[in-house]
């Protein structure tokens, strides 16, 4: 039986990375149902506490443990100079089952990216110890560059180099990682991972019972003739806000006003969930709350009647169940966009990065993308567009669909050309 490691995401927390983590783990038992996995998660306690399968090994890959694990695969590495395979009882059990893993996935959704230097040191760590111990790195489609910073893009010809293959997400990403010059085998371009998403893939089960109430609701306005927009906003883009958070919190409450008037009722929900922690780090649950308040000390008078909020713990299977039966997404989540496009459900995406328009741009959609700082304006006007063509977007969206969730399935057929190797066997060399 054939071990796999995924590093780079977690169950609880982002959902973005709890789609590629489920769909990656659903894709390789399309091909072998009998694997186990490795889940290296930096929210291992609460992931732990979730996941309801006994193939998933959930282990600590905070920054702290990770160093741990990069100590121990040093040593190891360094025994190896020597001919000497250290005994498996001289590691930490996590060193161990990596060691012995046919491969490690990573499914870090950006990477080395110059606007996020301290969070480059973690994209090392992600997959520095399985380089070490000699286990095939695959670094599934993510969003990488721009390189200008030195030591980014050192860091990332590096790792890109000396992983089994690396796969970019869009034109844009290609075309940075063109400029660091790797051989062209080494990697790839494949739309995100989350297009493989099915629903059987999902490890966990939360809120069922408030997600049925929540679906019975907007049913219920639905049957009325009321078209559903789904908005789903980002504690990043709050944080990025910092003293001026309610700069986007005016945002938001502009459109759910606009989307009011415009005779559609709004479904505000989260694509990052950590409920009950205090803290705007992948949690876009409080972000609702403060939305919430902020519209309740309006004089406009939107109402509970105008909006249904989301302000729990929710799944990926959960999300999409949600926005299906929508008009349209409006997001400041990529992954919320990503699910929005697998379901053939228009997005409008407030955003602030490259990942998005490469993706959009799939799809022909790429008009439909502003930067969050743009004239309050602009947005409405491209909002407006949007409302009036959903259906010529959808078919659009549609049309694109297979090619792109096509192109995303390919990244498993890299699954079969391992199948030859045993568990440890050399897939890239140190220099």
């Amino acid at each position: 039986m054939s071990t796999y490691a995924v590093v780079g995401g977690t169950l609880w927390g982002n959902r973005g990375a709890e789609a590629m983590v489920v769909t990656t783990i659903g894709r390789i038992r399309d091909r072998e149902p009998d694997a186990s996995f490795l889940l290296m998660s930096y929210m291992a306690k609460r992931d732990k506490a979730l996941v309801q399968d006994p193939a998933v090994n959930v282990i600590d890959a905070t920054p702290g443990r990770t160093l741990v694990h990069l100590a121990f695969a040093t040593i190891t590495w360094l025994a190896g100079l020597v001919s000497i395979r250290l005994p498996g009882g001289l590691l930490p059990s996590s060193v161990r089952d990596l060691r012995d893993c046919r491969a490690l996935l990573d499914v870090s959704g950006i990477s080395f990216h110059d606007g996020r230097l301290p969070v480059v040191a973690y994209n090392v760590l992600c997959v520095l110890p399985a380089i070490l111990l000699r286990v095939p790195v695959i670094r599934l489609s993510q969003a990488m560059g721009p390189f200008e910073h030195p030591l980014n893009r050192f860091l990332a010809r590096w790792v890109t180099g000396r992983s089994l293959h690396t796969f970019s997400r869009g034109r844009i990403t290609s075309a940075y990682v063109e400029q660091l010059n790797v051989p062209r085998a080494s990697w790839s371009q494949a739309a995100d991972v989350a297009f493989s998403y099915r629903a059987r893939d999902s490890l966990t089960h939360e809120n069922d019972a408030m997600v049925a109430a929540v679906a019975a609701r907007l049913k219920r306005v639905t049957e009325t003739g009321i078209p559903v927009v789904a908005l789903v906003p980002s504690s990043l883009i709050l944080k990025k806000s910092g003293k001026r958070e309610d700069t986007y919190l005016g945002l938001l409450h502009v459109i759910v006003t606009h989307v009011r008037d415009s005779g559609l009722h709004t479904l505000v929900l989260p694509n990052a969930t950590s409920e009950g922690a205090n803290t705007l780090r992948n949690n876009d649950i409080a972000v609702i709350a403060r939305l919430r308040d902020y519209i309740a000390r309006q004089t406009d008078v939107v109402t509970d009647e105008d909006v249904t909020y989301v302000d729990f713990d929710i799944n990926t299977e959960s999300i999409r169940s949600l926005i299906e039966p929508s008009a349209l997404v409006i997001t400041s989540r990529f992954h919320a966009m990503v699910a929005a496009l697998a379901l053939g459900v228009p997005p409008f995406v407030i955003g602030w990065s490259h990942k998005y328009e490469e993706v959009l741009e799939e799809f022909g959609c790429a008009d439909y993308a502003a930067d969050f700082s743009e004239p309050e304006h602009n947005l409405l006007l491209k909002l407006d567009d949007l409302l009036r063509n959903r259906d010529a977007v959808r078919q659009r969206i549609m049309g694109s669909l297979p090619s792109v969730s096509a192109s995303s399935e390919r990244q498993f057929a890299i699954i079969d050309s391992l199948k030859g190797r045993s568990n440890g066997t050399p897939g890239i060399t140190i220099e």
